[in-house]
């Protein structure tokens, strides 16, 4: 069984987030992906279980447990598949996750890929009061001052539900989990927390438990520019350039824009660079 090792969000070998794709993942059971993964050691790994042409069947995990949709595995995915495929300059993937389907475009560029996904629409959930905020953010060791005037720590989702906290500018100094943290975000319907700097449009993320902080994170990339268009901090239509990585040496650059949906409401738009790194051969 191959697997490829490719990093996301960017243009760069060994910077962005890292992640192993899994091509010919039928048949494997949750608890063999879930071993899979941690052997691996990438922030998660993604498993592909059935592939129809362009119509993708994906399972994503981290080292703790199994996620039903994840940003930088989908992009990364889709531009290895791309880059089997011996497609032309451009082409256009259906990934079908635990409990949503997204569609990715991945374009050839000398580096490598550039993918981009329609997470569709935004999930706006509760808004914390000044109390409940003040008992996360003590939790995160950071203060009701560190808020930025006018706005609360607020639930939004494009398939993975985070309680963004929007910061003036807390320059790293937050922690991104505690142990104990995942009890205290199911109350208010998160399953992580997102911390988003305003003044420099940069965010962290990482395990509950504090243990980990990831990389580049496109499922909480997606809900940060929702929530600045939301607040007027941004415009609709705009390509939004969020940071991440800068404080763990791998500078990583992941872009967001909302555009008009068929709908009438806003779709996600979360696009990256993907760049192959190696491959390699599970032995039986």
């Amino acid at each position: 069984m191959k697997y490829y090792h490719v990093d996301v969000f960017s243009p760069e070998p060994f910077a962005g987030n890292g992640l192993i794709v899994f091509t010919e993942a039928a048949g494997l059971n949750t608890p063999v992906m879930q071993v899979l993964t941690q052997e691996m050691r990438q922030f998660e790994s993604i498993f592909l279980q059935e592939i129809d042409g362009n119509v993708v069947r994906a399972r994503i995990f981290t080292c703790e447990e199994e996620l039903d949709f994840a940003g930088h595995p989908v992009l990364g995915a889709a531009a290895t598949l791309h880059d089997l495929s011996g497609s032309e300059r451009r082409a256009d993937w259906v990934f079908r996750l635990n409990k949503k389907t997204v569609t990715v475009t991945t374009e050839k560029k000398e580096y490598g890929y550039d993918a981009v996904m329609n997470q569709g629409q935004a999930v706006f959930g509760k808004v914390l009061n000044a109390d409940e905020s003040a008992a996360i953010l003590s939790y995160i060791g950071a203060s009701p001052e560190d808020l930025y005037p006018g706005l609360w720590p607020t639930v939004v989702s494009t398939g993975l539900p985070y309680l963004i906290v929007p910061f003036r500018e807390n320059k790293f100094r937050a922690r991104v989990g505690a142990p104990g943290l995942e009890k205290k975000l199911q109350p208010f319907g998160a399953q992580f927390i997102g911390l988003l700097d305003i003044a420099t449009r940069s965010i962290r993320t990482g395990n509950n438990d504090g243990s980990v902080e990831d990389i580049a994170t496109g499922s909480l990339a997606g809900p940060s520019g929702a929530f600045l268009v939301a607040h007027g901090l941004e415009k609709a239509g705009t390509v939004i350039e969020i940071r991440q990585g800068e404080n763990l040496g791998r500078n990583s650059r992941l872009y967001v824009q909302l555009t008009d949906s068929p709908e009438g409401a806003m779709d996600v738009i979360v696009k990256g660079s993907v760049c192959k790194i190696a491959w390699g051969m599970m032995i039986d």
